[in-house]
């Protein structure tokens, strides 16, 4: 038994019930004989001394008495290929005040992927707190990927806890097939999305060769790739994958097929549904004249056990109806635009049409599920001004252009500090000429309490323009210099984090 085993089985047990003295290796036995003469415990006070001096002993030598492993492995091959040209030293500094200030950690992954952008690479010395910071996010990890260079990829496959949070990049991949067989799960699935631009049946026959191999969720992982260059040659493919025994990815390869109007999929979808909905024009001699029209909804009072295979499951979730269940689902499948060029009606106007109905919600509720798996640019823009503007993953669809342009229509529309909120959904870089149109109204809303702004004020700070700094200040200099102003330290905060932006990005653009 090891020193430190015995010596803690002695501690547990108490020294009077000790019987043999404890052992060492040759190194600590002399030290050891001379608390226990000739191997024998002491019979009087002084054994519970032995004892600490044998403690004291072995925790001495295991601090500084041991000798150093000898390696017996076999060292990487160094890293020689040429690599990106470093940042410049202004910009190391920015990004070691970004990963020490949790305040300034929003402007990590914009900062990453401009200097990825610019082709450029952080030192190696950055790795282990990026790595941290890869650890805690899977959205970075691209970002990360792109700027550590060939020396950093080089170590980071040292480390298995490091590589397995790599992604591919275009200088890692040069569709190499090792990539495909031997990275990790990000890799291979951002490997298939890189091929599949130029050699999509090739990217196809890459995944259906592993399929049955692989876990579920990274047939899933892998399958999302094909979101690429989809086409009418994935069909075939995508209608077994309805089979799988993995409902995410039953799920998913019901969502792809969506995405193609002639797919056998979208078909039998659309035909299940023409059979549900029907727009007719309503009784009456005015309301023909006037061609006034009016959403009829009838659904089936029987679940079709064909439907499950389509992904239209019978049991509804609590608080919702069978039949309200069955509808929301076959609508989440097929994009809104289909409807709107079917019965040659508008958003606006299709929207307009389900208020009073009966089945409103469910149909709106499809509708929404459905958009956001097949965005419209017309039906994002009426949902957002019509429907629901707090809808985030809407304004993540748009066109940085058409979102600004949204919410200043409903800002100018709406004055209310709720409606401000959706200046939070704008996760885009703003425009110079956006974000001073924001300044001209932020002062409107400074009486409000900080819990309120909190958040508004954080984003603007990471969105707005850089440029804007001096407009900040003087749209704002009396809430910025009261101290006793109730926004005086977020306002603060938000010019002393747009100030740093403007230095943080001048550092990258003189590289």
């Amino acid at each position: 038994m090891p020193l430190q085993q015995t010596l803690l089985k002695i501690a547990l047990l108490g020294t009077e019930r000790q019987t043999q003295a404890p052992q060492g290796n040759t190194a600590l036995q002399p030290y050891l004989a001379q608390l226990y003469p000739q191997g024998q415990v002491p019979t009087d006070s002084s054994r519970e001394s032995a004892f600490l001096g044998a403690a004291a002993l072995a925790l001495q030598y295991c601090a500084a008495g041991n000798l150093p492993a000898v390696f017996t492995g076999t060292l990487a091959s160094p890293d020689v290929k040429p690599d990106l040209p470093l940042i410049p030293p202004a910009a190391e500094m920015h990004l070691r005040r970004m990963l020490a200030d949790s305040h300034l950690h929003p402007l990590l992954h914009g900062w990453l992927e401009r200097v990825a952008a610019k082709r450029l690479r952080v030192p190696t010395t950055f790795i282990p707190a990026l790595m941290e910071q890869a650890q805690q996010s899977r959205a970075i990890r691209p970002a990360i990927s792109a700027v550590i260079g060939q020396r950093g990829h080089w170590l980071c496959n040292q480390h298995p806890d490091w590589q397995r949070l790599l992604t591919l990049t275009l200088e890692t991949a040069d569709h190499d097939v090792s990539i495909w067989e031997e990275g990790n799960s990000a890799q291979r699935a951002e490997y298939l999305r890189q091929l599949r631009p130029h050699q999509p049946a090739e990217a196809r026959e890459l995944l259906q060769a592993v399929w049955k191999q692989e876990a579920a969720p990274v047939r899933q992982e892998l399958l999302q790739a094909l979101q690429t260059n989809l086409g009418m040659a994935d069909e075939a493919w995508l209608e077994t994958c309805l089979d799988d025994r993995s409902k995410g990815v039953r799920q998913l390869a019901a969502e792809l097929l969506g995405a193609l109007p002639d797919s056998a999929f979208s078909q039998r979808m659309q035909t299940r549904l023409i059979h549900w909905l029907a727009i007719q024009t309503k009784t009456g001699l005015l309301n023909k004249l006037g061609g006034k029209k009016t959403l009829q909804v009838n659904l089936p009072e029987t679940w079709d056990k064909s439907w499950l295979r389509d992904g239209i499951e019978e049991k509804p979730p609590q608080g919702k109806g069978a039949k309200a269940w069955w509808l929301e689902q076959a609508l989440s499948y097929v994009p809104p635009v289909a409807w709107t060029q079917r019965w040659q009606l508008t958003p606006h106007d299709l929207l307009i049409l389900v208020q009073g109905n009966e089945w409103k919600d469910t149909l709106l509720t499809g509708w929404q599920q459905a958009l956001a798996r097949y965005p419209d640019t017309a039906w994002a823009e009426i949902w957002l001004t019509h429907n629901d503007a707090s809808d985030s993953s809407l304004w993540q669809r748009l066109e940085p252009a058409q979102a600004e342009r949204i919410a200043l229509t409903l800002l100018a529309q709406h004055n209310t500090v709720t409606m401000l909120n959706i200046l939070t959904y704008l996760p885009h870089p703003w425009d110079q000429a956006f974000s001073r149109q924001v300044l001209a109204i932020l002062p409107q809303y400074t009486q409000h309490h900080a819990y309120i702004m909190d958040n508004i004020l954080r984003h603007s700070a990471t969105h707005l323009d850089p440029a804007c700094v001096d407009e900040f200040v003087s749209t704002l200099r009396e809430s910025l210099q009261a101290e006793d102003h109730p926004l005086h330290r977020l306002l603060n905060q938000t010019l002393f984090t747009l100030r740093f932006r403007a230095d943080m990005l001048a550092a990258l653009e003189n590289a």
